[in-house]
């Protein structure tokens, strides 16, 4: 199966920042058996796959990873971990060459479980002690740290309390000691996740916090950090108190706040707590807290009884003119869930009609975002991936997309730039 010392680990992530930060708490703890990391793509003697089961179309992914590991090396060990198999386990052990299911109750206990299935791959390899400490996220120059899991929202399109259970926050003490480990390893960016992030809470350990504002008043207080993200948030979660510290420049400007929604009637059918008024004002009041703020939206189009005037409310509120961008989803049913037992399911070329309506209408956005951009200084840090003019790609605070010059490796680096224009889904900038 492998030769040497070292034997070849190969992780693949679907979905979520949640479910990338546990795929590199899983690397952190097998790394003390002497595994190589490596790409997806390339052999390995252990694949992993993470996966996630919000669509149909994350389902599909999952499953197609899963054979092209086979493929790749039908000696391997194929492990399949995470939510799909909460949702689905019989559809995967169906796969040929998937040797082994673990749940996402039973993930972070990946060390104890590997060595007792596949003894012959961990033969002559027992570390002192595996550590859950992440340090690294494997080729990425930005990180991530989970905060929360599980959701107690229960909206009635969604699989996610069924797969990840009740919300469940992590201690203060914790989140610093992950945050202080990275920014050792040379993170200069941390993005905190989390199924429902907007309701941390942490009051029985010290030090205690009320809320997420909380949370991020210790972070900014007690690490050396230079800069923290919020990943998705929830509109009734964005509270004034968090406002007052979002306005930190240590922290980005840039939320992701799901609309899912322009129709009040169809907001209360999927059981979403606020109303489409509410998540305007909400949104309105984090760009007065900081005017250079690029605001994200998720919308599914199709919900069942969705009518033409559904769509068009959806689609005056996201013209309002403060939405910069969206992620834009096709509903489709998941069992379980109390949408997939309502009437009145909306015609697949309808909800093709009007996503494809939605998607250009983002492209828009995102262009008036960009040309908002032209003649300002951003901090900016580089992403692996090289771009087309043989450049890398880089996230500026506020989540827009840079094109750096490819004449160094930037890595981890803060690099200040100025914007010269603006392309549809870029800009181009140079190095000051």
């Amino acid at each position: 199966m492998h030769s040497g010392r070292y034997r070849k680990l190969a992780i693949q992530t679907v979905g979520c920042r949640l479910n990338q930060y546990e795929s590199e708490r899983m690397a952190a703890q097998l790394a003390p058996y002497g595994f190589q990391r490596v790409m997806p793509s390339e052999q390995a003697d252990l694949y992993i796959i993470n996966t996630c089961t919000v669509t149909h179309r994350a389902d599909s992914s999952c499953r197609n990873m899963i054979r092209k590991a086979v493929r790749r090396n039908p000696d391997a060990k194929v492990v399949v971990v995470g939510c799909y198999v909460d949702a689905d386990p019989e559809s995967l052990t169906s796969i040929d060459g998937v040797d082994l299911i673990i749940d996402n109750a039973h993930k972070d206990d990946i060390a104890n479980i590997l060595p007792k299935e596949f003894p012959e791959l961990f033969a002559n390899f027992t570390p002192a002690t595996c550590t859950p400490i992440v340090s690294d996220f494997f080729e990425h120059n930005r990180a991530w740290v989970k905060v929360s899991d599980g959701c107690n929202q229960s909206c009635s399109y969604c699989i996610v309390t069924k797969v990840r259970g009740p919300l469940r926050n992590r201690p203060v003490s914790e989140v610093i000691s992950d945050i202080d480990n990275l920014v050792a390893a040379g993170y200069k960016e941390v993005v905190l996740t989390g199924v429902h992030l907007g309701h941390y809470r942490h009051r029985t350990t010290e030090p205690p916090a009320k809320n997420l504002a909380a949370l991020c008043r210790a972070i900014l207080a007690n690490t050396g950090l230079y800069r923290l993200r919020l990943s998705s948030i929830e509109p009734q979660t964005i509270r004034d108190e968090l406002l007052e510290i979002y306005a930190d420049k240590r922290i980005c400007h840039h939320m992701h706040v799901p609309l899912q929604s322009g129709s009040n009637r169809i907001l209360k059918m999927m059981r979403r707590p606020y109303t489409r008024e509410y998540y305007l004002r909400r949104i309105e009041a984090v760009k007065k807290a900081a005017s250079d703020t690029v605001i994200g939206a998720d919308v599914i189009v199709g919900f069942p009884g969705e009518t033409d005037e559904d769509f068009e409310m959806t689609r005056l509120a996201i013209e309002s003119g403060v939405i910069d961008y969206l992620h834009v989803f096709s509903y489709s049913d998941r069992p379980g869930t109390l949408a997939a037992d309502l009437p009145d399911k909306v015609r697949p070329d309808v909800i093709k009609k009007r996503h494809d309506i939605l998607a250009e209408l983002s492209a828009g956005l995102r262009h008036k975002a960009h040309q908002r951009q032209v003649g300002k200084e951003l901090e900016v840090i580089s992403e692996h991936l090289r771009n087309e003019q043989g450049g890398f790609w880089g996230v500026s605070g506020n989540y827009i997309k840079v094109a750096l010059p490819g004449n160094r490796i930037w890595g981890k680096d803060v690099v200040r730039v100025k914007v010269d224009s603006a392309d549809h889904d870029h800009v181009v900038a140079h190095v000051i």
